[in-house]
């Protein structure tokens, strides 16, 4: 039996499995090809960055499910020009060839979950910028950072109503006892709202929007860009609103707030 007929013949198994069903049968069919996938992404990167181009990053960005054809060449050469970078001596590197359908688990979002992990894990990757749901998604995971340790408290204010939280309280609940519980009996409080939002989104995949006031402890991690002049001169997502986010753990945090700015205005 080939790779793929295997795949097809265990997607077939989870035909009409809530979503909890799959991603516990994932993790354990998937976990050492995963684990292995990882590395080898991790190794790729480096020996990539090392032989091919021997020029460290100025900037890495990776764009989740962008539409437009021209969005990398674009933003690469803007960016270039906006940050006066030499790119003789330092590369931009804005990555658009990664996809991630929410609504399922399939190849190609565990081809890009893998690469995403790797990424962070080799301490390459400054800035996401994909859709909102996306964002909630890996904004619930921990995987940005708090864009207070970056811009100033004036800054922050400067983007308006563009600056994209989080509840830090749901994510809280996602790493608690209480979720695991969930996860394993598929019951939970109906009058804790984490437990009600984390089962609709087992449901549906799709993260309900909270307003900040709404929030416990709202979280600015990220920036709306749908009025970003940049991002609709390349058509990068023409019906989705796009969110930059800064990667924790970056390691050029200044470079991605330029990033950020640039893409804003």
């Amino acid at each position: 039996m080939s790779v793929n007929e295997e795949i097809r013949q265990q997607q077939k198994k989870l035909e009409g499995k809530p979503f909890k069903e799959k991603a516990a049968y994932f993790w354990d069919y998937y976990k050492i090809h995963t684990i292995v996938v990882i590395f080898v992404i991790i190794m790729a990167i480096t020996l990539i960055r090392d032989v091919a181009n021997k020029k460290p990053y100025a900037l890495y960005a990776i764009f989740i499910n962008n539409m437009g054809a021209e969005t990398q060449s674009v933003l690469q050469d803007g960016f270039y020009e906006y940050a006066g970078i030499d790119p003789k001596s330092e590369t931009v590197l804005v990555d658009t060839a990664s996809n991630y359908l929410s609504s399922s688990i399939d190849q190609t979002a565990v081809a890009t979950s893998e690469k995403i992990l790797a990424l962070i894990a080799a301490k390459e990757l400054d800035v996401m910028v994909t859709d909102e749901n996306i964002s909630y998604h890996y904004a619930s995971q921990g995987t940005f950072s708090d864009l207070r340790d970056i811009f100033t408290d004036a800054e922050l204010e400067s983007f308006g109503d563009k600056v994209f939280y989080v509840d830090s309280a749901y994510a809280q609940f996602l790493a608690s006892d209480e979720y695991s519980d969930y996860l394993t009996t598929g019951k939970y409080d109906t009058s804790n709202p984490y437990a009600v939002m984390a089962a609709k989104y087992n449901e549906t995949l799709i993260y309900g929007r909270m307003d900040k006031s709404e929030m416990t402890d709202p979280v600015p991690v990220g920036i709306v860009l749908d009025a970003s002049s940049a991002l609709k001169e390349c058509e990068a997502f023409p019906d989705a609103v796009p969110i930059a986010c800064i990667v924790t753990g970056s390691q050029r945090p200044e470079r991605a707030k330029e990033f950020l700015n640039y893409l804003f205005k």
